[in-house]
């Protein structure tokens, strides 16, 4: 069979929601970004996404609740202990915490996530995050996004409120980072098999990483670990980082990775997301972006809302202009629908 007849015949079967092989993935991932064969592959997964949540995005809304120096030292993070990057760390109190949340949720956020470094006290994490859940309507999706955490850490988020966390084993983890793979995995683990949703992401993929690497990584995500809500993202290169000068993939190299993971993610997620958000993007299968306060690894603003953080309202301009409708109410994504 010729490699465009082998392309059409995977494609055929995608749209009728057949789940596909890595071996199939790896000719999608061979294609041609100028060719004719990319926009199928683009129409494809859009026209997925498109019919399972019937033209609908979602935003999601983040807060950063300190920025560094972090011990892990990811070699693309600026809050890396290393890199020197943060002179004065900075935190936000519950009570800042809980006004930023609060103002997402008047904007019409479908769920909210609290970020912080690995290294931040587990127990000053569980209060604040109490303090959110009670400020939150009952029904608004509350996600975790910290460090590495075992079983009965994870009932205590579910505990706090919280009813989903995000996690994410990253392109040559252990080596691009100092982070120790087995306990990331065992983080995995624990959300997965807990009455938290997972969330979970493709990243940071950067010019150096080799389709086989991209496709180990994302069948792993998406068939061992079994998100709820998968996303995409391209590394950003941080200025005073070691990866600062690395640079970046392009808009359509993302639009590629993105089209393939949302087919083989098939309709097992209940939304896919992408970091950050374009036209061809959005024309790939992806459907809901993210809002973002507060401290941002990505950024060199201590404030990301005033670098390259997005508000909720620039969210919806953006997804609006992708012909989407707004979801009004709560994500799926960010709760688990059969808790044990």
């Amino acid at each position: 069979m010729k490699v465009r007849e082998k392309i059409g015949h995977i494609l055929d079967r995608a749209r009728d929601r057949q789940r596909i092989s890595q071996e199939e993935a790896t000719v999608l991932m061979g294609i041609d970004e100028r060719s004719h064969e990319m926009y199928a592959l683009m129409s494809t997964a859009n026209r997925m996404t498109r019919e399972q949540f019937s033209d609908t995005a979602e935003i999601f809304a983040q807060v950063g609740i300190n920025n560094g120096p972090c011990p892990k030292n990811c070699k693309f993070c600026f809050f890396g202990e290393a890199w020197g990057q943060i002179r004065e760390p900075l935190e936000l109190s519950a009570e800042q915490v809980v006004f930023r949340v609060k103002e997402f949720e008047k904007a019409g956020a479908n769920a909210v996530l609290l970020m912080t470094t690995a290294n931040y006290p587990f127990d000053k994490y569980i209060e604040i995050g109490r303090e959110v859940r009670k400020a939150l309507g009952p029904g608004m999706p509350l996600c975790a996004n910290i460090g590495d955490i075992g079983p009965a850490e994870v009932r205590r988020l579910e505990e706090a409120g919280f009813t989903s966390a995000n996690h994410t084993f990253r392109l040559r983890e252990g080596t691009d980072t100092c982070i120790d793979v087995t306990t990331r995995k065992k983080t995995l683990e624990a959300i997965r098999d807990s009455g938290l949703a997972l969330t979970s992401c493709l990243e940071p993929i950067g010019p150096e990483h080799s389709n086989e690497e991209i496709l180990d990584l994302m069948f792993f995500a998406v068939r061992e670990c079994r998100p709820t809500l998968f996303s995409t993202m391209n590394r950003v290169p941080v200025p005073g980082t070691p990866f600062g000068d690395r640079g970046t993939i392009s808009k359509m190299k993302l639009a590629k990775v993105t089209a393939v993971a949302r087919i083989v993610c098939c309709d097992d997620i209940e939304n896919f997301s992408v970091h950050p958000p374009s036209s061809v993007t959005l024309a790939s299968g992806a459907n809901s972006v993210a809002a973002e306060v507060g401290a941002n690894p990505r950024d060199t603003a201590e404030e990301t809302s005033k670098g390259i953080g997005l508000s909720v309202e620039v969210c919806k301009r953006i997804l609006q202009d992708a012909d989407y409708k707004i979801l009004k109410g709560f994500s799926k994504a960010f709760a688990k629908p059969n808790k044990p």
